[in-house]
């Protein structure tokens, strides 16, 4: 299955997701997205940005984590990473209502199956 219908699948079974996009964290760029509504290209770079902010900032030691949440007014930001030290990324907007930790672990799955 193509990646375009892969994160078409997530975003759809995960209930309040707004936006599923994969990031090439290297070079900070969307590679794929998949969308409710349309976003504009700003956002999904920004996406990209914080992705790369959150994940390549080691909490402790030298492996940075595998995933990091941003929690705004507007919605939460659930960002992943597939394995340590990856450039592949997956960034899901989810509203305040969608379980986090469920997110989480479907976009993980989905990452690591992809490797």
């Amino acid at each position: 299955m193509e990646i375009a219908a892969q994160l078409s699948d997530l975003r759809s079974a995960i209930p309040g997701c707004h936006v599923a996009a994969f990031v090439d964290l290297s070079t900070r760029m969307v590679l794929a997205h998949d969308t409710r509504s349309k976003v504009p290209q700003e956002r999904l770079d920004g996406l990209a940005d914080r992705a790369v902010a959150l994940l390549d900032t080691p909490i402790t030691g030298d492996v940075p984590p595998d995933h990091a949440i941003a929690i705004s007014a507007d919605n939460q930001e659930v960002f992943l990473r597939a394995v340590p030290k990856s450039s592949d990324g997956l960034c899901l907007v989810c509203g305040h209502d969608t379980d986090a930790q469920a997110a989480t672990k479907a976009g993980l799955t989905l990452l690591r199956g992809m490797v």
